[in-house]
């Protein structure tokens, strides 16, 4: 009877600590000109963090639509007092976009603040671009807990330039007719 008792009472403790944030996955219109670079902020579908009301892991998914190559700037960033850990605290634990490493930055604490930021800068990628943040929102341990935690972040994205099909048949003309003026001027008169 007592093998039974802590069975259940192991069985209930795993399945407590495997117990999850809820998840954000999002699609997020990327805004501005093509011609001068396309942005947006992360949010949930509600607004203009990324909250979690839930403490425990997350992994959450940002998909941004857009089609062609460019070079691409991304960020995250969290601040927490330091007497609000167990209730508004984020750790990011990785990030990728597309499948590259963002570059997780040492915390650091200023004036009973903590900061903790993410980022990967001027890289060339193509086509729609998805970020996955990986983490843990609360306390470590405290998983289940009603808590308000929340991150922010963002994307740049500068449109590569690839010439269309005209601009090539017209600096292939515009050479062609300095070729021909160049053997004009060396022919004798």
């Amino acid at each position: 009877m007592m093998i039974k008792k802590l069975a259940v009472a192991a069985a209930l403790a795993l399945s407590g600590l495997s117990a999850q944030a809820i998840d954000v996955i999002h699609t997020i219109d990327l805004l501005g000109s093509p011609a001068v670079g396309l942005s947006a902020g992360l949010s949930d579908p509600s607004g203009t963090a990324v909250n979690h009301n839930l403490s425990g892991i997350f992994s959450d998914s940002f998909t941004f639509n857009f089609s062609g190559s460019a070079i691409v700037d991304v960020w995250l960033d969290t601040s927490v007092s330091l007497g609000n850990l167990a209730t508004q605290q984020i750790v990011f634990t990785s990030a990728t976009l597309n499948g590259m490493a963002l570059t997780l930055d040492p915390d650091l604490v200023l004036g009973g603040t903590r900061f903790s930021t993410a980022g990967l800068f001027q890289v060339p990628a193509e086509g729609n671009f998805t970020l996955v943040v990986n983490g843990y929102a609360g306390l470590a341990g405290s998983v289940g807990q009603s808590i308000s935690a929340s991150y922010s972040g963002g994307i740049n994205v500068i449109p590569s330039a690839v010439p269309e099909p005209e601009s090539y048949a017209l600096m292939l003309a515009g050479l062609g007719a300095i070729g021909f003026m160049a053997r004009r001027r060396k022919q004798p008169r």
